[in-house]
Parts: structure tokens; sequence; C-alpha cells
């Protein structure tokens, strides 16, 4: 039964995160509003829910998925990086929140050494900024750097 109630659960949060993510503007395909992505996201996620449901239903799976405390650690690790991210986004700017943000996931994730992590960091905060902020267009936060 904890099974299924998970399963409902992560159908519900698709769900409120679809319901969310409607409230944004959609714009057309050819020139797509800030909504287009999340409505996308929140209609592959219900699909995904809704066949985990189903497919709960009719194995008859009791128990709920569970981790090991090693991979526990990981999710928190990320969950705690993305929050960080998107509170220091506007005083710190994209390029140094990108570059945090990579660079602590692949010390802690990946288990790169420092030298590695940075130089990883460095280059996709550059390259992310450079294809969103400049080649898109997307107005991203520069921060005081």
């Amino acid at each position: 039964m904890r099974g299924h109630a998970w399963t409902l659960g992560v159908l519900a949060a698709s769900g409120a995160y679809l319901a969310v993510a409607l409230t944004f503007p959609l714009g057309s395909v050819t020139r797509p509003g800030p909504g287009f992505f999340p409505v996308g996201v929140g209609v592959f996620l219900c699909l995904v829910a809704a066949v985990l449901v189903v497919t709960t239903r009719r194995r008859g799976v009791a128990t709920a998925p569970s981790m090991d405390a090693a991979a526990g650690g990981r999710v928190l690790t990320t969950v705690a990086g993305l929050g960080g991210f998107c509170l220091l986004l506007p005083w710190i700017g994209y390029p140094s929140c990108a570059f945090v943000f990579v660079a602590l996931l692949l010390r802690r994730l990946g288990g790169a050494g420092w030298a590695g992590a940075l130089v990883t960091a460095a280059l996709s905060a550059f390259v992310s900024y450079y294809a969103f902020g400049v080649v898109l267009g997307v107005p991203l936060p520069v921060g005081p750097f």
C-alpha cells in the first residue's frame, strides 16, 4: 500500500508542477515564451508518473522505492545546490552561480579533484552563458563581477 501512495504522490507533485508552469505565457513554437519548456517538462512528468501509477497497480508492488545513505546524500547535495543557485542568482549573477554550482557538484558527486572541477566549472559557466546569454539573447543576471 505504501508504494501505491508513493506513486500517487509523484503524480500529484507532477500535476502541481504542471499547474504552476501553465501560469506562464506559452508563446509559440517559433517564439517560445517563458512557460514553453516548463509546460513540456510538466507534461512529460505527468505522463511518466501516470505510467508509474498504472505499473504499480498492475504489479501489486507494496513498497516504496528505497535508496542507500550514499544515494540520499547525493540527492540532498543536489537539492541544496539547486536551492543555493536559485537564491544566489539575483545577487551574484548567472556566471558565478553556474561556476560555483558545477564546481561543488563535480567535487562532491563526481569525486573529481579541485583542479579538474574548477576548470570544468569555468568552461561550463562560460559556454552556457555564451550560448544562452549572447547567442540566444536570454536575459541572464550578470551580477557584480
